[in-house]
């Protein structure tokens, strides 16, 4: 750089020197250097100086254009890094949004992902993303498979003799709240009973958790799926759809077919618990097994009088 700003410098010292190409009578004055005209006159020819000095004006001008087109190209070069670092600085910015985003989407992620922690019996707390609820009957426990037990209580609903009432099977609380008043003596109404197993023979359960379920109370399990928010219950399956998560599986059960009061059908654990202390025979309500009638349903996959099983499945 500093070179080039010497040459310009002298270039512009030799154009202010130098008036220019003149040419005398003869021909032979070629350059004055503010000088009167007169002296040219006088002047017998160019001498040895003005021919060196000539030849080093056009060096220097030959040097400047030289310097010229290298400052063209270095401008253009700088023009081409300047329009790169300006792609660099985009590409980065897009990555820079991009991390940003990922970041927020694994933020979101880990706020919903279920976090369980082991409590005290068989139940386990679950950050609250929502899930499916469903009854295990029979059983106290939910399974382990990333459920949590709401509560476990007695199964209970109209007596089987009666025609009124509900039809369906309510999972009662071990521990009721009452409301401020309450009347003793039944008024007529609506009569809510406990329910038993009814199976003196034929009976086709485990044995795991109960040597003998004739006459015995029904428990119950209130249980709570976190991340999986739609259940099904499979008549007459043992196993889930692919994709599909099997919560438990057993044999289908309502009230007997010659009974007055009916009942809706629920999916009984296959190794059913039995209340403590409940094994008096009261007959309220009754849990028998649901046998299929071959004829009315396809033969021969549905036996006659074959226990039908079920399943409960999570997604």
């Amino acid at each position: 750089m500093g070179r080039s700003v010497l040459l310009f410098c002298l270039l512009m010292a030799v154009m202010y020197l130098t008036d220019g190409q003149s040419t005398s009578a003869d021909g032979r004055c070629v350059y004055t250097f503010n000088v009167p005209e007169n002296d040219c006159a006088q002047t017998p020819g160019p001498s040895v100086d003005d021919q060196l000095l000539k030849s080093s004006v056009i060096a220097l001008q030959t040097q400047f254009k030289l310097m010229v087109k290298e400052m063209r190209v270095m401008g253009e070069h700088i023009d081409k890094l300047t329009s790169d670092n300006e792609k660099l600085v985009n590409v980065s910015n897009e990555l820079q949004e991009r991390n940003d985003k990922q970041d927020s989407e694994l933020r979101n992620l880990k706020k919903e992902r279920p976090t369980s922690e082991a409590g005290s019996g068989s139940s386990n707390q679950h950050s609250s993303t929502g899930g499916a609820v469903y009854t295990r009957w029979g059983r106290k426990t939910c399974p382990g498979n990333g459920t949590a037990l709401l509560y476990w209580g007695v199964v209970a609903g109209s007596s089987h003799a009666h025609t009124g009432g509900g039809s369906n099977y309510l999972c009662l609380h071990r521990d009721p709240e009452w409301g401020p008043k309450t009347t003793s003596g039944f008024q007529s109404y609506g009569h809510l009973y406990g329910a038993e197993y009814e199976m003196s023979s034929n009976d086709p359960f485990s044995k795991a958790n109960a040597q003998s379920l004739h006459d015995n109370d029904v428990p119950c399990a209130v249980c709570l799926v976190s991340g999986r928010p739609t259940k099904l219950m499979i008549p007459a399956r043992l196993t889930c759809p692919d994709g599909w998560t099997k919560e438990y599986s057993g044999y289908l059960m309502a009230e007997a077919y010659s009974h007055p009061g009916r009942t809706t059908y629920v999916c009984v654990d296959n190794a059913p618990e039995v209340i403590d202390g409940g094994g008096s025979n009261q007959n309220g309500v009754l849990f028998y097994n649901t046998e299929a009638a071959c004829g009315s349903l396809p033969c021969p996959k549905y036996g006659d009088g074959w226990e039908v099983t079920c399943v409960v499945c999570s997604k």
